[in-house]
């Protein structure tokens, strides 16, 4: 029995939050969070580590998953060369912004009708009727938007506290070492191009914006006033301990992400606050100047 109600799509840049608000809402009783789920064929299986631990080719979910949607390398080698072609701000372009567009692309359809058999056998196994994808990427989002199940959250987070974040040291044990740091300009760039994606989304279906510094101050007031847009066939109701606590939950299965998601007992919510003394002084002056140009260049109110 086809389980399967909506499906959650976190769109942002890196370092915006995602993984935080991705567990959290995985908390939820009737709800799965994927993690970045792009990566299942964005990347080689020997790159994958689960958030279980396990690393991707002997994980006994995913592969069941796999064997039960009907997916094998012939199948993930079609979903990237369909990436390619489609997830791209190129292609949107040439479809004018336009999600009806979009949705009548027969290499579209093509390309959400293989990730839907793969997200129906995970409701099916997981029992959830939510699953939470949290690629972030922002073409992918107007993607996925063309499918009536899907549902948007933009979480917004600061460009000066994004691309700082980028630029200092974090040790991801998946791969066993240091995450890729990115240069000033790219995580710009990164930064502008998925916020520009989401604010020219928001113009042509409904997308539900998240401030990353309003969600840790205030998350379950946050979570609630999102719910409440996203129009969710079940409201999800994650599992607080307190009002900055979530206790959480087993069978997270996320296939990438921040390091967090290896974090076992209660997710604790605190925003992250930036920490300057990690770059230098002509870095600090660069990060900041770019990023003043970029809120210029992008004005938003994050929590519209």
């Amino acid at each position: 029995m086809n389980k399967l109600q909506n499906i959650v799509y976190i769109s942002g840049s890196g370092r915006s939050g995602s993984t935080l608000l991705e567990r959290i809402i995985h908390s939820s009783k009737g709800v799965s969070a994927l993690g970045e789920f792009h990566c299942l064929w964005r990347l080689d299986e020997a790159d994958i580590t689960c958030s279980c631990a396990t690393p991707f080719k002997t994980d006994s979910f995913w592969q069941s998953i796999l064997k039960n949607a009907d997916i094998d390398a012939t199948a993930l080698a079609e979903l990237r060369a369909l990436e390619n072609r489609v997830c791209r701000t190129a292609f949107i372009a040439s479809h004018q912004f336009n999600i009806e567009s979009l949705r009548n692309s027969p290499e579209v359809q093509r390309f959400l009708a293989i990730q839907f058999r793969i997200f129906e056998a995970v409701a099916d196994a997981s029992g959830s009727a939510i699953l939470v994808d949290s690629s972030k990427a922002g073409p992918r989002a107007w993607l996925m938007a063309c499918h009536p199940m899907v549902r948007i959250i933009h979480l917004y987070r600061d460009p000066a506290d994004v691309i700082l974040s980028w630029r200092s040291a974090k040790f991801d044990p998946g791969m066993g070492q240091e995450m890729k740091r990115m240069s000033v300009a790219a995580a710009a760039t990164d930064w502008w191009k998925v916020e520009y994606l989401a604010q020219r989304l928001g113009k042509a279906t409904p997308v539900s914006r998240i401030d990353y510094g309003g969600l840790c101050s205030s998350p379950e007031s946050t979570l609630e006033r999102i719910f409440a847009k996203l129009s969710l066939t079940t409201e999800p109701i994650p599992a607080w301990i307190d009002a900055n606590s979530v206790l959480s939950k087993d069978n997270y299965h996320s296939l990438n992400g921040n390091p967090d998601r290896f974090d076992k007992g209660p997710i604790h919510i605190s925003k992250r606050e930036a920490d300057w003394s990690k770059v230098g002084s002509a870095e600090q002056f660069s990060i900041k100047a770019v990023a003043k140009i970029l809120r210029l260049a992008l004005p938003v109110n994050p929590t519209s």
